[in-house]
């Protein structure tokens, strides 16, 4: 019997992540001592399911539990209270999940060495950072000013032509500015451009990055120090309005940096004028401007995280609780990549989504077939008109010597 009519969709999207291999990740020793039902991968797996089927509470996820079989056999528990959900959610570590997003980035990363990157200039990683707002009474622990409180996830992201997909993250309160994050988050990679926003401005990592070759792209801030030693004459034609060398930063309180830069004045994908800071001498202004725009891809991919993974309220209010969902949602986000790449799917990842929330516990064949099935058009609607075709009839009746009708006012080769 064909494999992909006996396992189901869930267990191939768990596949890359069994509870050997989860526990192997994890390392850690006695992890379910004393756990008959309910492991800490028992765990995971249902919360995977929450976030695929957008559970809203932890009530609403004990209901579903008790109600739905297909949960029960696979969890292999027949039901389970929101109390105790919320107290194995505050006995796990966050970091357990971390290790497990960082496992399944590496998966990605190796089966993406075949696609294609964007310009032959090898990685282009995108780096910034996003705020999930949250209530100062219910999470005192993310305060940020007297009457906000958030997280802030910064997120590296692996841009290539058709995929955009998480490389590094790291969860903390909003307090902390994006610039604390750079030594995380940057690569020292010669063959890899960073790309990032300018809450990542830091001239002494500047200077580190220009010592280690990293090439990196980054705007500059309004009221940096500037001294320019060199210029280009203006490309007006691709919307660069300046081209300079520089130095950034004040000698007299110890910030000028030591490494040139270049100094960029273009336009972003919106029209806006933006002044671009780099260390890639060896591109034309006009490469530069265009990688800088591919920032827009992480801003989508936040965009689309806020609003098709559960992170718009979270399960519980204890930090634990917060970065534990959080990890997890980066988890299920990646796992669908992973089926992405596996069955080749061009459509987008929401098409995915869909079809996964539907068909989670059904044979894989049947997601496979929802994948790749084809519209069934019922109304003609607004259709496409062959021109092409058209052209040639017209070539076709040219040659043959029937061409007075293309002297009459009234006719029309689309109407007849």
């Amino acid at each position: 019997m064909d494999k992909n009519t006996t396992q189901s969709t869930i267990n191939k999207l768990l596949e890359v992540l069994d509870e050997e291999k989860f526990l192997k990740i994890i390392n850690v020793s006695n992890i379910d001592h004393y756990i008959k039902k309910f492991t800490a991968y028992n765990f995971l797996q249902l919360f995977i399911i929450a976030q695929l089927n957008e559970a809203v509470s932890l009530r609403d996820l004990s209901k579903r539990t008790k109600d739905q079989e297909e949960i029960q056999t696979f969890i292999d528990i027949d039901s389970i209270s929101a109390s105790q959900l919320s107290r194995k959610q505050s006995a796990l570590s966050p970091g357990l999940f971390e290790k497990v997003f960082r496992h399944i980035v590496l998966e990605i990363q190796a089966r993406m060495k075949n696609k294609a990157m964007i310009r032959d200039i090898g990685k282009l990683l995108v780096i910034d950072s996003s705020t999930i707002s949250m209530s100062v009474s219910q999470y005192p622990w993310a305060t940020f000013r007297k009457t906000k409180a958030g997280v802030r996830i910064h997120l590296k992201v692996v841009v290539t032509k058709d995929l955009t997909v998480p490389d590094k993250a790291v969860l903390l309160p909003a307090k902390y500015a994006d610039r604390t994050q750079m030594d995380e988050l940057i690569d020292i990679d010669s063959n890899a451009i960073h790309l990032f926003d300018r809450g990542y401005n830091d001239y002494k990592q500047f200077d580190k990055l220009c010592s280690e070759d990293v090439p990196f792209i980054t705007r500059i801030k309004k009221n940096a120090k500037v001294e320019v030693f060199s210029e280009q004459a203006p490309d007006l034609e691709n919307n660069i309005f300046l081209d300079q060398e520089v130095f950034l930063g004040d000698a007299q309180n110890g910030t000028k940096m030591t490494h040139p830069l270049r100094l960029i004045k273009t336009k972003d994908r919106e029209g806006n004028v933006v002044i671009l800071i780099t260390n890639c001498f060896d591109m034309s202004a006009k490469e530069i401007g265009d990688l800088y725009r591919y920032r827009w891809k992480i801003e989508t991919f936040f965009k689309w995280m806020k609003q098709h993974l559960k992170l718009k309220t979270f399960y519980g209010k204890s930090e634990n609780a917060v970065y534990t969902q959080i990890w997890i949602a980066l988890i299920t986000y990646c796992l669908k990549v992973l089926l992405q790449l596996e069955f080749r799917h061009e459509g987008p990842l929401l098409e995915l989504t869909r079809s996964l929330r539907n068909l989670l516990f059904k044979p894989l064949d049947e997601f496979i077939r929802s994948l790749f099935r084809k519209p069934t058009r019922k109304s003609k609607g607004h259709r496409k008109y062959d021109w092409e075709t058209e052209f040639q009839w017209l070539v076709n009746q040219y040659e043959r010597d029937e061409v007075e009708h293309l002297n009459s006012l009234v006719y029309d080769p689309v109407f007849i």
